[in-house]
């Protein structure tokens, strides 16, 4: 007898599970932890955020920075006022308007940015290691169309029986 497919809700299940298991691995300070040891780092995740969404960009706003490092733009200040303390990241004014600060990696920042990464491509890397090149191609696609699909699925009332 063929075995039959699970239930959506079953589907729903397992994809939740697989979400929030993700989730907390993301998030989690111990892996955050490890990471910034390998890397040789000692900035907090928040701190680590930030430098990262600086990368090689050109001087930019806080507030741009604050929606490429996905925090609040006051969270963000603080860390750039952190980082740039430990000379990782340089604040000036704009030039064009004065009111407007623009932030940019030092070249100690961005080496230090680079390590990090190093570190997560290598355990990403050894963590697909079992992995076949069309698995890792389809997780890759899978995770950016459920990404997507997410951000423009509007939220029903749950009251509203659908």
């Amino acid at each position: 007898m063929p075995r039959q497919s699970p239930s959506l809700e079953d589907q729903l299940v397992t994809v939740r599970l697989g979400l929030t298991r993700l989730g907390r691995l993301l998030s989690s300070r111990r892996v955050h932890v490890g990471m910034a040891g390998a890397a040789g780092v000692e900035l907090s995740e928040q701190a680590m955020n930030v430098l990262r969404a600086l990368g090689d960009r050109e001087p930019i706003p806080v507030g741009d920075l604050a929606r490429a490092a996905r925090m609040d733009t006051g969270a963000v200040s603080r860390q750039v006022r952190i980082l740039e303390a430990e000379g990782l990241v340089d604040r000036r004014p704009s030039p064009q308007h004065r009111s407007i600060v623009l932030v940019e990696a030092t070249a100690a920042g961005r080496k230090i940015a680079q390590r990090f990464e190093r570190v997560r491509n290598a355990q990403l890397s050894r963590a697909l290691a079992e992995w076949s090149d069309e698995e890792r191609e389809q997780l890759g696609r899978l995770l950016v169309r459920l990404v997507d699909d997410l951000q423009t699925t509007p939220y029903l009332r749950s009251d509203s029986g659908q």
